[in-house]
This record gives C-alpha cells, structure tokens and sequence, in this order.
C-alpha cells in the first residue's frame, strides 16, 4: 500500500466571546473578540456555557510527517571550544 498524498484530522473547538468591560451600544455588550476554551478529537458530552462549538476538518499534506533527511554532515574537532552557543536552522532540501 502505498503512502497516501495526505491525511485529515477532525477537531472540535469551543470558541468563547471576549466582551469589552464597560462598553455597551444600547444595553448590548460589545463583543471584543474570541478565544478557543477547548479542543478535543471527539464531540464533547458537555459544551462549555456561553461556548460556540466549532468543527473543524484540517488536510495536511503526508509529506509533512516525514522525517526530514540530513543535508549535509558537519564534523566538529575535538579541539575546538566555543564559549556561546551553536545556532543551526534545518531545511527541508525539498522545498
């Protein structure tokens, strides 16, 4: 069997209002924005109050899972100090 193009996840999100404190437009509060409370794999038994349940399908390509493959070998000698830390980047070579 071969590798297949991509995968799919299903994730539920309980996404909950962000209302400015003290700001109201004719006795409404006045939302601000919204955060994520909760996410599962499953519908969850209880949904959080106040909460809007969200379900969401994400595609990842199959290639993203894949181990990333060296591109080059660097040998350090053993008589080389470094008094500061080393900062290396990887890339994927296929990109």
């Amino acid at each position: 069997m071969g590798q297949p193009s991509h995968v799919t996840a299903t994730l539920y999100l309980q996404v909950e209002p962000e209302w400015y404190a003290y700001s109201a437009v004719d006795g409404v509060p006045v939302l601000r924005g919204a955060k994520a409370v909760n996410l599962t794999q499953r519908m969850p038994r209880e949904q959080r109050g106040g909460t809007v349940l969200v379900k969401l399908v994400i595609r990842v390509p199959a290639t993203a899972f894949l181990p990333l493959r060296p591109a080059a070998v660097v040998v350090i000698p053993d008589d080389m100090t470094v008094t500061e830390p080393i900062a290396v980047t990887a890339e994927d070579p296929e990109s």
